[in-house]
């Protein structure tokens, strides 16, 4: 089960719920200890087929995007080959 930071939480709620309905369930942290729980609501996960979970899985890492640091690089960046 996978343990989120309140903070977190509270800043990403719509795909926390989007994880619970393709069936993952997630522990909510404050300050080191456990305070909630968010999970699927029983026999919700159970009428997914495992290709909705899938793309809903898929969609749900393509909403939190990929971490550049910060810094998107440029096309020739890209393409440079270094």
């Amino acid at each position: 089960m996978r343990q989120v930071q309140l903070q977190d939480a509270e800043e990403h709620f719509a795909a926390l719920v989007a994880e619970a309905e393709a069936g993952e369930s997630l522990t909510i942290v404050r300050d080191g200890k456990a305070v909630a729980q968010i999970i699927p609501f029983p026999g919700k996960s159970e009428e997914l087929s495992d290709r909705d979970a899938a793309i809903r899985e898929l969609d749900l890492l393509l909403s939190q995007g990929l971490d550049l640091g910060g810094v998107a690089p440029t096309r020739d960046e890209m393409h440079d080959g270094r």
